[in-house]
């Protein structure tokens, strides 16, 4: 509660008007404190996950701020009824996050229940290293955190990317590491040795 009230203090002092993400940074402990890190004009990539969650269109409400027209939901309205997840695939070595262009020649994607993709690129696609490696975002969501995992692992055990390397082995380490799954992790996971040898496993 007071991470978003802090958020609409930023908005309100920019006098601020359209989609804005405000970003803090979180440290866990008794005093549950965050700092401020900085402000997008813009959706974030992960933006996703809150329409999932909310079931609300936020691009459709962007657009209609850009047209001049008053949003159509009170922040009362807005219901989390949902727990979404997103696994962001790239290509990119998934031990060492070097840059993996390249062709792609074959894709598989998943489908079934609660699985969404957003993506853009298609079997025979040359990934450039101009830009950024994101090559799409695959998300699941269910009744609590415990069914989205369960459905992202089916959904990355059906996702196919060959011709380049990616991040999905990384990602299926993660959903099988024992504090991500606790809820106890924090950014130092990726350090740890076992979750490591874990990705060099699923690569194989």
């Amino acid at each position: 509660m007071k991470m978003g009230a802090a958020a609409i203090d930023v908005a309100m002092a920019l006098n601020y008007v359209g989609a804005l993400t405000v970003e803090f940074f979180y440290l866990p402990g008794n005093n549950r404190e965050f700092y401020f890190n900085e402000v997008n004009s813009r959706l974030q990539v992960e933006h996703c996950i809150t329409e999932i969650a909310a079931g609300i269109d936020i691009v459709k409400q962007q657009i209609k701020i850009a047209a001049g027209n008053q949003l159509d939901i009170g922040q009362n309205e807005v219901i989390l009824s949902k727990h979404a997840m997103e696994c962001r695939i790239n290509a990119e070595d998934p031990v060492t996050f070097m840059p993996s262009p390249g062709t792609i020649k074959k894709l598989r994607y998943p489908h079934g229940p609660s699985v969404r993709i957003d993506e853009g690129i298609y079997e025979g696609y040359t990934v450039p290293f101009y830009y950024d490696s994101l090559l799409m975002k695959v998300m699941t969501w269910g009744r609590g955190r415990e069914e989205s995992i369960s459905r992202m692992r089916r959904a990355l055990r059906e996702l196919r990317v060959e011709g380049i390397k990616t991040t999905i082995p990384l990602h299926k380490a993660v959903l099988e590491d024992e504090d991500f799954l606790s809820g106890t992790y924090t950014t130092d996971l990726l350090n740890k040795p076992e979750l490591k040898k874990k990705i060099i496993e699923n690569t194989k």
